[in-house]
C-alpha cells in the first residue's frame, strides 16, 4: 500500500515537555514518526511529509529514513504519492485549509483522508463539504484515531469509523477497508465506533468524558439512593444540566459560563450535595474549582452571559425535520454543524 503521512511530530515537545517516554514508556520518535517506521516495517510503501526538521534530531530523523520511509518537505509531494492520506498534525484552521488546498487539489482518484486526532469527521467535512460534492466526490474520510501517542507503550489499537449515528457515510466500505487492512497488518488491533463516539473516546478529550461520565453515573446513584426516582427522572435532570452547560458555554464562552453560575455561590451548594462516600469525584471537582487560576478568573467580571434557550437539541432536530423537512432542514443542520468550528 502506499501510505502518505503528514506531520513527524514534535519530538521536542514529547520528550522535554511532555516527558512522555519516562510517564508512559516507549522510544521516540513519537507520533506521526512512530507510525511512518511501523507502516514501512509492514512492507508497505511510505511518504512522511514534515517541513520542520528542527522537531527531532538527525539521530532521530536517520532512524525513521533507515527504516525505509522516505521523508519529504513538501506536502504536495505526498499527496501525489498515493491513495491513501494520514494527518497526524494537530488540528487548526490550517488543516481544513491543507485540506482543500493541497490534499483534494493533488490526491489521486478515489483517495482516502483518515483523521488521527479527536476532531469529529463530521466538523471536518462540514467545511470541505462544497469542494467534496463539486470536485472530489469520490475521495473519503474517515476517523482513524490511535488509543494512545504512538511510540509509547499504551498504544496498541486504533478507534476507527467511516458512519455516523445518523446512518451518513464518510467513505466506501472499500475504502475504509483498506485501512482497517494497514492497521491489522501492524499488530495492532482495531476497534469499529460511529465517527459521533469517537471524539468522546479518544485523545485528549476522554478525560472530559470520563469525567462527566463518573459524574453522571455518580449522580444517579445518589439520586436513586435519596430520593428514589426512577432512571428516567434522573436521566431526564442530567440532560438538562448537560444541555445548559453546553448552551451557555456555546453562546458565552468558559469565562460567561463560570460568571452565570457564580463560583462562589456554586461551590458552597456543591460542599452541601455530598451525600455519600462515594462521592470522590465531587471532592476533586471541588478543589479544582476552588483553585481555579487566574486565566480563568480575571476577566470573568467583564464577560457577558448572552441570551439562550436551552432546548433538547435532538428534539429540536426532529421538530425541523418535521416541520420544514427535505433538503432544506437536511442544510439547516449541515450548517449548524459548520458551528462547531465557527
Amino acid at each position: 500500500m502506499k501510505i502518505s503521512i503528514y506531520g513527524a511530530g514534535n519530538q521536542k515537545f514529547y520528550m522535554d515537555t511532555l516527558k512522555l517516554h519516562e510517564k508512559q514508556g516507549g522510544e521516540p520518535p513519537f507520533n506521526g514518526g512512530a507510525m511512518a517506521i511501523e507502516f514501512a516495517k509492514a512492507g508497505h510503501d511510505v511518504v512522511l511529509s514534515e517541513s520542520d526538521r528542527s522537531i527531532m534530531s538527525e539521530d532521530l530523523w536517520k532512524k525513521i529514513e533507515e527504516s525505509g520511509v522516505n521523508v519529504v518537505n513538501e506536502d504536495i509531494v505526498a499527496a501525489e504519492h498515493g491513495g491513501m492520506h494520514i494527518l497526524t498534525r494537530p488540528f487548526s484552521e490550517n488543516t481544513i485549509k491543507s485540506i482543500k488546498e493541497i490534499l483534494l487539489e493533488n490526491i489521486p482518484k478515489d483517495s482516502t483522508i483518515a483523521i488521527t486526532d479527536s476532531t469529529p469527521i463530521i466538523m471536518i467535512y462540514s467545511n470541505v463539504e462544497r469542494e467534496l460534492r463539486l470536485k472530489r466526490k469520490d475521495v473519503g474520510l474517515i476517523s482513524m484515531c490511535p488509543n494512545a501517542i504512538p511510540g509509547s507503550k499504551l498504544y496498541s489499537r486504533y478507534i476507527m469509523g467511516y458512519k455516523s449515528l445518523d446512518g451518513d457515510e464518510y467513505a466506501t466500505e472499500d475504502q475504509f477497508n483498506k485501512f482497517i487492512d494497514l492497521i491489522k497488518s501492524t499488530g495492532r488491533e482495531v476497534s469499529i465506533k460511529p465517527i459521533d463516539i469517537i471524539p468522546l473516546m479518544a485523545g485528549l478529550p476522554v478525560h472530559l468524558t470520563t469525567v462527566t461520565l463518573s459524574g453522571v453515573l455518580n449522580y444517579y446513584k445518589m439520586k436513586h439512593v435519596a430520593t428514589g426516582n426512577s432512571e428516567k427522572t434522573s436521566e431526564r435532570e442530567i440532560l438538562y444540566i448537560l444541555q445548559g452547560l453546553s448552551s451557555i458555554l456555546e453562546t458565552s464562552g468558559i469565562r460567561g459560563l463560570l460568571k452565570a453560575l457564580d463560583i462562589e455561590s456554586f461551590i458552597e451548594n456543591a460542599e452541601a450535595s455530598k451525600l455519600l462516600d462515594e462521592q470522590k469525584d465531587l471532592e476533586s471537582a471541588i478543589y479544582v474549582l476552588s483553585n481555579l487560576t487566574g486565566e480563568f478568573t480575571e476577566e470573568i467580571g467583564e464577560s457577558e452571559i448572552k441570551p439562550v434557550s436551552i432546548v433538547a437539541s435532538q428534539a429540536l432536530v426532529e421538530e425541523v425535520r418535521k416541520t420544514i423537512g427535505g433538503s432544506a432542514a437536511d442544510g439547516m443542520i449541515s450548517r449548524c454543524k459548520k458551528k462547531f468550528l465557527a
